[in-house]
């Protein structure tokens, strides 16, 4: 179900149903109407500046929970991003997952700390994320937590962890990914810190079509609608935050 929901919400499964809308509509003037209307949101979309200003809750808000002192982090867990098989068929991590882990490793060229990699078995007739990411990158000094399939069960199944570096466990994830992290964690009342990733800027050529563009509004429709998921299962406890 939701990967549906996503596929109508995203594109090109947005731009597909709104011009099925217009084939089944009765009126040249109206049929012209729906399609003139994809075309335009088809151009907005394709527009990085459009991106970056529809996602900006996602990246706004952790500012308010993210440490400044880097001498409060004691520990680190990282939340993998997916595997896949790579041309000579063995596991490897994905892009999402490798950019984690280079902010991970960039930590610790500053504080050498404990890290925990978070991620189970999401593939079938696959390892865990854990254990494929811990190989690939030789982090041999890393723990895993090899159970959790999703945000919510990394939470709940390194809650116990979490309580031994309260106040001082950092999250390690992505720019986008980084609230609805936050709020799982804390929902299990663990006080954690974000990872202070680069905001966006905007520039001249946001302004211009691209992939980009389309990349960012899938990315952040996939983290709203996430949240909206984990606030009606009760996966986030907005009142844990006050």
């Amino acid at each position: 179900m939701k990967e549906i929901i996503l596929s109508l919400l995203t594109i090109p499964g947005l731009l597909v149903l709104l011009y099925f809308f217009g084939l089944i509509s009765y009126g040249y003037k109206k049929k012209l109407k729906i399609f003139s209307s994809c075309l335009f949101i088809m151009f907005v979309i394709s527009l990085p500046f459009f991106g970056k200003i529809f996602s900006y809750p996602l990246i706004g808000f952790p500012k308010f929970f993210i440490s400044s002192d880097i001498n409060d982090v004691k520990s680190a867990v990282v939340l993998t991003g997916g595997i896949y098989k790579n041309i000579i068929n063995k596991w490897q991590p994905s892009k999402k997952t490798e950019e984690r882990i280079l902010y991970a490793k960039k930590l610790l060229n500053k504080k050498d700390i404990p890290i925990i990699i978070s991620g189970g078995t999401t593939k079938s007739n696959a390892p865990s994320e854990a254990e494929v990411t811990k190989e690939f990158y030789n982090l041999v000094d890393t723990e895993v937590e090899t159970e959790s399939l999703d945000t919510f069960q990394s939470a709940q199944n390194l809650k116990d962890y979490c309580k031994i570096f309260n106040n001082h466990l950092i999250i390690i994830t992505d720019i986008f990914h980084s609230l609805r992290s936050y709020l799982s964690f804390k929902s299990q009342g663990c006080n954690t810190i974000l990872y202070n990733y680069n905001s966006y800027t905007i520039v001249l050529k946001d302004f211009m079509p691209s992939l980009y563009g389309f990349s960012l509004f899938n990315e952040a429709v996939y983290e709203y609608v996430a949240i909206i998921y984990y606030l009606v299962t009760f996966k986030i406890n907005l009142l844990s935050l006050f």
